[in-house]
């Protein structure tokens, strides 16, 4: 059954229609300068609070050191840490041996050492590089690519980088992910429409 996130949820109109939609986790974009769905931590912790307790709060994070990723597990209490590109497998290891909560690596499918965040992380997304930014792009990259790296590896893998209704049934015929993450691909003028994400919860659950 592929699970469902939206992430770059900005306030409580964003988190109710996510919910009332049926996702199974909710992702909020931590303290990640130059993003525009970016919060701070204690915005994103006012929000998580109200998380139900079968859906999971995701803090997307950007953290310069281990230190500072603790500093925002603490600070937002969120059930998941996905932490986009800025540390190396070895930090990613570290930091996981000291959080509760759950870590996801997020990784290019084409970096060749991307295997490596496999030994110490719970799940990988993938998701594309552009102009040197991992994820934020709304591009989609080569699923192909993503399928690959879903066969190496022995823990979940989640799929973003430019889905939307229109493409995310064959992106996870292609890929069999875990879970689809989506963004921008549910947006209309910057804001989460509420028909585009039931529309894409709906094209996600046939193929669950």
């Amino acid at each position: 059954m592929t699970r469902i996130k939206v992430c770059g949820l900005c306030d409580g109109r964003d988190l109710d229609l996510a919910l009332s939609s049926g996702v199974d986790a909710v992702g909020f974009v931590v303290e990640i300068a130059g993003s525009r769905h970016r919060l701070s931590a204690e915005e994103a912790a006012s929000l998580i609070v109200s998380v139900p307790v079968f859906v999971q709060s995701v803090a997307v994070i950007q953290p310069s050191s281990v230190h500072d990723a603790l500093s925002l597990a603490e600070l937002t209490g969120a059930d998941v840490l996905q932490v986009q590109g800025s540390l190396g497998h070895l930090e990613m290891a570290a930091l996981r041996s000291q959080v509760s909560a759950k870590v996801i690596a997020a990784v290019d499918p084409a970096y060749p050492q991307a295997t490596d965040f496999a030994s110490c992380a719970d799940a990988l997304l993938v998701d594309t590089l552009h102009a040197g930014m991992l994820g934020g792009s709304g591009r989609v990259h080569d699923w192909q690519a993503s399928a690959r790296l879903a066969r190496q590896i022995p823990i979940p893998l989640i799929l973003a980088g430019g889905l939307n209704v229109g493409n995310v049934a064959a992106a996870v015929r292609a890929v069999r992910p875990y879970a689809v993450d989506v963004s921008s691909g549910v947006e209309q003028d910057g804001r989460k429409d509420p028909k585009l994400v039931r529309e894409f919860v709906e094209a996600v659950r046939p193929c669950r």
